[in-house]
């Protein structure tokens, strides 16, 4: 039986030792964040070895696990750790370990900070008799068979998916922001690696969706990846729509309002969401504008009107953002006349808290510090990946979501696997599964490559 009074140090997301509790402590419940280590053993020909818990263990007895998984004692090392559980569980003492990543899992009894490595072995494996009840490898067949069946643990299952998908053929979703992810602040263009990744990332069976903040109407910067786009999250998650017949994106044509019409709807083309304001809330903010003279981005279900009335407006999204179509608005009680999905306001940070506390029917997003997106609660973009997912059938697991800015934090908490750009906000970076490198410095294609994607 596990020793319940052993001493556990307690750490925080990065690693950092903050304390110490005792495995009772840290199995009862009380989320204290520990740290273990994990590895996983593949042989040359791709089988995978498992272990099987002992049914007197406190934790998922019985079930099949990874091959190699303990905690880390207090004082010790994460390589310390690892290679002290390999002799003790597996009797292997010459061993390559690869470490691929660390996470956060969270059950109801415990926390863990996770070290994940793999390494390959052809040699004799011999488990231990006290600290497991046997093991042996496993095809991919098998692993693909018994997901999802009570066979593995849940820590397992969800640890493969997420770094050895490539091995069981898992067919990712991918969710793409635009601004500072896909399209670079600096240059206002997709890099040339950014446009090669997705290709690949396509030929290899993936899917791709773009998950944004703006309208339909100022999509205008896709046209180098237009063809590999199956789907789009826009306005921050209050309207998506599926299908390769949704190119009319940015094209200056509003019948791509993409609205929830029907006669704008096809077969190749289907709204999946659409979400809007409710009508109180939209007086409030426009009015509030208007009193106030801050400029104003209204985001209709067909249609969008601009307020600017000092300039900064254009100041930041045609000067900044680069952004086409704006001269394309109509006027604002016409686009009054329909339902309001967003709302833009061009206000600082402080104003925004005053403002929202008036609207609690709302939420709201900044990725720039000029402004910022409000939606209706409910429509945010994570919500809008899981829309996606369930009407295309995908599961949430096998989605990975790319962001940069405040208004990705829904998406990447959403995601299988959240993912923040080099050149993301710190809080972005510290809710992300991975960080990757800028947009500038080929940031999605060194995390598909990462995740074996490409």
């Amino acid at each position: 039986m596990d020793n319940q009074q052993e001493i556990f140090p307690i750490v925080d997301e990065a690693g950092n030792v903050t304390g110490s509790a005792t495995r009772g402590e840290c199995h009862s419940g009380s989320k204290l964040l520990h740290p273990v280590v994990h590895l996983h053993v593949f042989n040359s020909k791709g089988d995978i070895y498992l272990q099987r818990r002992p049914d007197w263990k406190d934790i998922q007895p019985g079930k099949w696990d990874t091959a190699v998984g303990g905690h880390i004692d207090y004082g010790e090392t994460p390589e310390e750790a690892l290679h002290r559980e390999v002799r003790e569980e597996l009797g292997i003492i010459d061993f390559k370990p690869e470490f691929i990543d660390k996470y956060v899992f969270e059950s109801k009894r415990e926390k863990e900070l996770v070290y994940v490595n793999r390494t390959t072995c052809d040699g004799e494996i011999n488990p231990s008799a006290e600290e497991l009840d046997g093991g042996r490898f496993w095809t991919m067949q098998e692993i693909r068979e018994a997901m999802g069946k009570d066979i593995f643990t849940p820590n397992f299952e969800s640890e493969f998916k997420k770094f050895f998908g490539k091995e069981l053929g898992i067919k990712y979703a991918l969710f793409f922001d635009i601004d500072g992810t896909l399209v670079s602040f600096r240059t206002h263009e997709i890099p040339a690696s950014t446009i090669f990744a997705l290709t690949q990332a396509k030929a290899n069976g993936h899917k791709v969706f773009i998950s944004t903040g703006r309208p339909p109407l100022i999509i205008t910067n896709l046209g180098a990846i237009e063809h590999l786009i199956d789907g789009f999250v826009t306005i921050n998650g209050a309207l998506c729509f599926v299908g390769q017949g949704c190119g009319l994106v940015g094209k200056g044509t509003t019948s791509l309002a993409i609205s929830s019409h029907e006669q704008t709807q096809s077969e190749n083309c289907k709204v999946v969401r659409c979400k809007d304001i409710p009508k109180e809330a939209v007086r409030v903010v426009v009015g509030d504008a208007q009193e106030k003279r801050y400029g104003l981005i209204v985001v209709g279900e067909k249609d969008v009107a601009v307020l600017d009335p000092e300039g900064e407006v254009d100041r930041v999204f045609r000067g900044e953002i680069a952004v086409e179509n704006l001269n394309l608005s109509k006027p604002l009680e016409t686009v009054l006349e329909q339902r309001i999905l967003q709302l833009t306001p061009f206000f600082p940070e402080e104003y925004e808290r005053e403002l929202m506390a008036r609207i609690p029917s709302c939420t709201s997003g900044r990725w720039h510090p000029a402004f910022t997106d409000i939606t209706a609660k409910g429509a945010d973009k994570g919500e809008g990946i899981l829309a996606l997912a369930t009407h295309l059938g995908l599961d949430p697991h096998y989605t990975m979501a790319f962001g940069d800015g405040g208004n990705d934090s829904s998406m990447i908490k959403a995601a299988g696997i959240g993912v923040a750009m080099g050149n993301a906000l710190e809080s972005l970076k510290k809710e992300a599964d991975f960080i990757t490198s800028s947009v500038d410095d080929d940031g999605v294609l060194n995390a598909l490559r990462h995740f074996k994607l490409i």
